[in-house]
């Protein structure tokens, strides 16, 4: 091949770059999709067409008919002309027994759980009149603690800590002095109650014997792959199983609580996952991002796991992918809070929590909650859109919400989809104050919202109380040198 330098200038009609068409792969198409309808909420009320307009404004260089889009759409449940067609895996939930496990979960007793004999299952309940801001349930910390996946090569440089990955903010000299550091390997923390916490780092890091119940060399090839593959619930079920191996008789009940929880096979979760790591979507924890086949991978994951516990014959590769399963329908913020978990979802939630530097969660009453009312917490972000939300909710955790705020706003779409097609052109000059407008008007008060603990994308202006600033600027000339083929 053979380059050679062309000088342009702008807006040359005369020559033209070579044709980069492209025929997206859909599972890019469902991506950036999901990414449109979370940066422009009032996106989401566009019909194919007009999405499909959209989308072309966006990707220029992508070849793709609006039936096309419609069909990836279709095939992928992101788009339905009929709510039934979507596909939901609620009915394949399972809810174990929890009367064994409820006697050493230490339930407050200002809440009972019920079963609640509909999809939910179960849920928390006040067996008292329960204040706004009132304190409801604590918990001292995570089911197992478990260090974050995205750290974890840092980790094993002693960059940061071992459990919780923050940045080391003492000297070399310090951390010998204290014994904040491992005799037998690089591993370094922040401080003692995190050291204290990682009940697991001597087993999984340092026992070797062919008669343990973990295997070291074997959990560094588990970890190693789930860290490749970012199969952080495959790892974080590994963290779990080990903490319930290195308690003697598994003293603090650990698989026990871990077991009772709701689950789902993964695979199950997989059959209607739509998109990648989007957003605090479906596959930021199945290590489905890797694979439009996950099968092979999850099988090799099974296979390291076996090896780093080489007793653990009650797992076989089925109870695997329930557990696999079972963390993504639980997690929070990526650990497992047994009681919390019981706890069911609402748009409009009555309950807020928060999680300290220690992992220790609280729960507070958003409302006044009435005796005999179901305590209800948000599982994903409220100012998303109501299309968004409930696509969220649907993938993640198997249902379509059909909560009073989801209800309202689904009438009012189908209101304005009735009266008019759209209101404004797409290209018009209103169009971004009629986005905006949209965007206000579907997102609940601001200052309620922040109280609920979750993580919000906000539009923050450059310039807060902060002096006038020059913006870096780039001179251009007329004239652009290019390299094309010959």
């Amino acid at each position: 091949m053979h380059l050679k330098i062309e000088t342009l200038t702008l807006n040359d009609s005369a020559h033209q770059l070579a044709d980069k068409s492209i025929n997206p792969r859909a599972q890019q198409i469902c991506d950036d999709v999901v990414l449109l309808w979370k940066e422009e909420p009032a996106t989401e009320d566009l019909d194919i067409i007009e999405l499909h307009k959209r989308i072309l404004l966006r990707h220029p260089e992508w070849h793709i008919s609006h039936h096309t889009l419609q069909q990836v759409l279709t095939r992928h449940n992101l788009y339905a002309t009929d709510e039934a067609e979507l596909e939901v895996y609620s009915s394949l939930v399972e809810f174990p027994d929890v009367s064994g496990a409820i006697q050493t979960l230490g339930l407050p007793k200002n809440v009972e759980l019920i079963e609640t004999g509909d999809e939910k299952g179960r849920g928390l309940f006040a067996k008292k009149e329960i204040r706004q801001g009132e304190l409801i349930l604590g918990e001292s910390g995570p089911l197992a603690a478990i260090p974050p996946i995205d750290k974890l090569s840092l980790i094993q440089a002693g960059k940061v800590c071992s459990l919780c990955g923050n940045s080391l903010g003492h000297s070399d000299h310090f951390v010998m002095m204290n014994g904040l550091d491992c005799n037998g390997c690089g591993a370094v923390w922040c401080n003692r109650n995190c050291k204290k916490t990682d009940v697991t780092h001597a087993s999984l890091k340092h026992v070797k014997g062919k008669g343990s119940l973990t295997n070291a060399s074997g959990w560094a090839k588990f970890e190693k792959y789930c860290m490749e593959n970012v199969f952080v619930a495959a790892y974080s079920v590994g963290v779990i199983y080990a903490t319930s191996a290195v308690s003697k008789a598994d003293e603090n009940h650990v698989l026990q609580h871990f077991r009772s929880l709701a689950q789902v096979s993964q695979r199950a979760r997989k059959q209607v996952s739509d998109s990648t790591n989007v957003g605090g979507t479906f596959d930021a924890s199945s290590g489905a991002v890797t694979s439009e086949d996950p099968e092979p991978m999850w099988q090799q994951a099974y296979e390291y796991f076996k090896e780093a516990f080489p007793k653990s014959e009650d797992i076989d590769f089925e109870s695997f992918l329930t557990y696999v399963g079972k963390f993504n329908l639980n997690q929070i913020s990526g650990q497992i809070y047994p009681i919390y978990s019981f706890i069911n979802h609402d748009c409009e939630p009555n309950v807020r929590y928060e999680i300290d530097d220690k992992l220790r969660l609280k729960v507070f009453a958003r409302k006044p909650i009435k005796a005999g009312e179901e305590l209800l917490t948000t599982y994903v972000n409220p100012l998303h859109g109501v299309k968004l939300r409930r696509r969220e909710l649907r993938v993640n955790w198997g249902f379509l919400c059909q909560c009073e705020r989801c209800t309202k706003e689904l009438t009012k779409r189908t209101v304005r989809e009735k009266s008019s097609h759209l209101a404004v052109p797409l290209h018009s000059s209103n169009d971004s104050s009629r986005r905006k407008s949209s965007m206000r008007n579907a997102r609940p008060d601001l200052k309620e919202l922040l109280k609920n603990g979750q993580e919000f994308d906000l539009e923050i202006p450059e310039q807060i109380g902060f002096p006038q600033r020059r913006r870096t600027s780039v001179r251009f000339d007329n004239n652009v040198t290019v390299a094309v083929e010959e």
